[in-house]
């Protein structure tokens, strides 16, 4: 896994390195070294034109010298300012780089600047907290301009006007080409906005030593981790070896999401699954998905009754995990969610079974370790009082009602045993049925023994994979989320199962 950092602990891992020795100068020097790199790289060895929008703190004392060093390569490096340099070492290249640049401008002039190959952002780094304004706003329209016109536009760190911590916008941002993350991976990179504008992502070793990090950094989770966290399979196995999931799911007009729901549990290990669910949808689901075992449950208005919650305990008594949310329907009775907290077996909480135990703060009182909960922002918010945060606080307060809690998004925030992030997954994956998959792999792997918040990112990764590779066949906007169900096989082969 690799470390994903806020600002402020990106800060502190700085000045440990400072205390043990090294120099804030030949920090900077060492990130201008990367970034010139990756712009010379990028745009070929021939005298190529690059813009430098510096600001005036320590992401613009990058840009003074990187544009030295591009200049030195042989490029034609022109460096506009958005103000006078305040940091110390941004003064230091300030001085350097007027010396050995083509051009060193202010932004007054920047409307009788040609449009060049490229631009590198090196306005405000991971230091934003403000709507831009002046003459940086100046700065990130017009490199937008130029980057819709075919110029380049590589971000120093991280586009400037994206939050380090959030990935939100408050105001306009850079849309990058190629972002350059320094040292480590920021949030803002891959939550929020940030996969929108960040571009391709690559991150430069500058130095930094992990032994100088944080000890509450969150992880990104890489498809090696979910190939090591997964049990393996004997040549002579049987089915009751890896799991019999128990799925309460479905509702009158909602058989669907029951189905996805089993059908993903099946194709992620599930030796055996069963739905339970309201006896006028068993012969539906039993046609949608004939791998799967259906039990017929006492309804109400199309939903589970009260009557269904007895029988839903005994259903539970012989099973390895329990998944319970997908197509439920607020009209189910929260008697059906109690049984299966009450049970003590591992379960997966979608869906309206988590806007059931919203409304109420018994059920809320009943998530435990064995837990694992799969809300959106929406039912995050519902769970937590109609409070707002940002995914990774969000993922934080979840935790602490007792239970792992995974915080849906282009990309999905986990908090249980530590802080995870699962990246992958596309655009095509926003569409109506996709949760429902999550549930269920989310589910099959709880019952073939994973630990909840392992279950979780694991899922989420794999779930993300089969959404890409689904993409890849259907096409962004017409995949749907049968297509992902389809491909999750395709996802345990990218993790080397």
């Amino acid at each position: 896994m690799k470390h994903v950092l806020t600002a402020e602990q990106m800060r502190k891992t700085e000045q440990r390195a400072f205390q043990a020795g090294l120099s804030s100068l030949s920090l900077m020097e060492t990130a201008a070294e990367r970034l010139a790199d990756e712009i010379w790289n990028a745009l070929g060895p021939d005298g190529k034109t690059c813009a430098f929008a510096c600001g005036t703190g320590g992401n613009g004392g990058d840009g003074y010298a990187a544009a030295r060093l591009f200049a030195k390569k042989g490029g034609r490096a022109i460096v506009v300012s958005a103000g006078e340099p305040k940091h110390p070492d941004a003064i230091v290249n300030f001085e350097l780089a007027k010396k050995s640049v083509f051009a060193c401008v202010d932004v007054s002039r920047l409307q009788t600047l040609p449009t060049p190959d490229a631009w590198a952002d090196c306005i405000y780094g991971i230091g934003l907290n403000r709507a831009p304004e002046g003459a940086s706003l100046a700065l990130i329209r017009r490199m937008n301009e130029d980057g819709q016109k075919g110029a380049r536009v590589f971000a120093c760190d991280i586009p400037s006007g994206l939050s380090a911590d959030t990935g939100e916008m408050p105001g306009q941002c850079v849309k990058a080409d190629t972002t350059l993350s320094l040292g480590f991976l920021k949030r803002g990179h891959l939550i929020g906005r940030g996969m929108d504008v960040c571009g391709e992502l690559k991150c430069a070793d500058i130095g930094l030593k992990e032994e100088d990090l944080p000890k509450d950094d969150m992880l990104l989770v890489e498809n090696a981790d979910v190939a090591g966290a997964l049990p393996l399979r004997r040549r002579s196995a049987h089915k009751n070896e890896h799991g019999h999931l128990l799925i309460i799911a479905g509702s009158f007009g909602m058989a669907g999401a029951a189905a996805l729901c089993a059908g993903a549990a099946l194709r992620s290990g599930a030796g055996l699954v069963t739905v339970a669910c309201p006896r006028s949808i068993v012969s539906i689901l039993q046609v949608l998905e004939p791998c799967a075992m259906c039990i017929g449950l006492p309804e109400k208005d199309g939903a589970l009754s009260a009557e269904a919650a007895p029988e839903i305990a005994r259903a539970l008594q012989n099973k390895s995990a329990a998944a319970i949310g997908p197509g439920l329907s607020l009209r189910a009775d929260p008697l059906c969610v109690r049984a299966v907290l009450e049970s003590g077996i591992p379960a997966v909480i979608d869906a309206d079974a988590l806007n059931l135990i919203a409304k109420d703060e018994s059920l809320k009182a009943l998530l435990r370790e064995i837990h694992a909960i799969t809300p959106h922002p929406g039912e995050g918010k519902r769970l937590l009082g109609g409070a707002s945060f940002d995914q990774a606080e969000m993922a934080k307060r979840l935790h602490a009602l007792g239970c792992a809690a995974l915080v849906k998004g282009a990309s999905s925030v986990i908090c249980g045993d530590g802080l995870y992030l699962s990246a992958s997954g596309c655009p095509g994956m926003a569409k109506g049925g996709s949760g429902d998959a999550l549930t269920g792999i989310t589910g099959a792997l709880l019952a073939q023994g994973l630990a909840p918040t392992r279950a979780l990112w694991a899922a989420s990764q794999l779930h993300g994979l089969a959404g890409e590779e689904a993409q890849a066949r259907n096409g962004e906007r017409s995949m749907l989320a049968t297509d992902l169900v389809a491909c999750i096989g395709k996802a345990f082969e990218k993790c080397a199962v």
